[in-house]
């Protein structure tokens, strides 16, 4: 009887700890959804100078598609300079 009760409290506690951590990222996120919800207002570069999104997008797609062959040919001259 001894172990359900403890049993029963610590379930009872971490229900209210979680219940309370909810309740402060519910309130924190209700001033996020008060912002202004014009269309691109909610990304995190700019889309209104087209041009800069040209090269901002070109700069970082390309570097995030260079890794790859980047790490290859690393790989490839430190085999060879061994």
């Amino acid at each position: 009887m001894y172990k359900t009760n403890i049993k029963i409290k610590m379930i009872g506690r971490a229900v209210s700890v979680f219940g309370r951590s909810a309740l402060r990222s519910r309130s924190s996120n209700l001033a996020l959804r008060e912002a202004d919800n014009a269309a691109g207002t909610n990304m995190p570069f700019q889309t209104k100078n087209k041009t800069r999104l040209l090269f901002v997008m070109s700069a970082y797609l390309g570097l995030g598609f260079s890794i790859p062959f980047i790490a290859v040919r690393f790989q490839m001259y430190k085999k060879s300079s061994s």
